[in-house]
């Protein structure tokens, strides 16, 4: 029994440190020998707990999803019954908090942003797969907000309009590209907020925009 809690306390200790060590210098450039110096442990323990490189960083990719879903949930962590206005902002301000509230998140919201900045071959299938609930969420408010009659194609162009606000002042962050005229002198909690309010406000209107046009033509057709 204490040997297999060894090797539970093991594991989540070279989940620990890798994931650190993933966010701090991404995967390419992250060695699987600081990682286990770190982590007081050795190859053979990574190979025995995860198999690979790319197996740990899979695992510390899931991980850091989970902990930001967890901090951040998806929708706001409302029901399906909440208007999709509401639905909207929750989601908004769930994306928004995942990539500008390091604080919250730690390492995990570091490693997701550098996911997104410079994909990796080695978790596409998972990244997919992680992302895809997000984008299909999306997809099926903007059909409640844009009403019976819109296209996939405006479908889709209103949620990556959407999810790209929410990623883009993150990872301008991360990457420290803010114009030096632009000063965030807010704390996280408020610029999480006045961003999610910015862009909810914005995304509404232009899904609108988009919603009366949908509705004037298909009224020109019936005539």
């Amino acid at each position: 029994m204490a040997k297999r809690k060894d090797g539970i306390e093991t594991r989540e200790k070279i989940l620990t440190v890798a994931c650190e060590i993933f966010a701090e210098k991404g995967y390419r450039d992250a060695k699987v020998e600081e990682i286990c110096r770190r982590a007081q442990t050795n190859i053979a323990a990574i190979n025995y707990h995860f198999g690979s490189k790319d197996q740990l960083y899979a695992q510390v990719w899931r991980r850091a999803v989970d902990t930001a879903h967890q901090v951040y949930p998806p929708e706001g962590g409302l029901g399906p019954d909440a208007p999709p206005e509401e639905r909207l902002r929750g989601t908004i301000h769930s994306l928004v908090g995942k990539t500008v509230d390091p604080g919250r998140i730690g390492d995990a919201g570091k490693l997701l942003l550098r996911e997104m900045v410079s994909p990796t071959d080695a978790i596409e299938q998972i990244r997919h797969d992680a992302i895809r609930p997000m984008h299909d969420r999306m997809r099926g408010l903007m059909r409640e907000l844009l009403g019976p009659q819109p296209s996939d194609e405006q479908v889709l162009f209103c949620a990556m309009s959407v999810v790209h606000q929410c990623f883009a002042v993150g990872i301008r962050l991360f990457t420290g590209r803010i114009p030096p005229f632009v000063k965030f002198n807010l704390s996280t909690e408020q610029l999480v907020e006045t961003l999610t309010n910015h862009i909810t406000c914005f995304s509404l209107a232009g899904i609108q925009a988009i919603r009366d046009e949908i509705e004037t033509e298909s009224n020109e057709r019936s005539l």
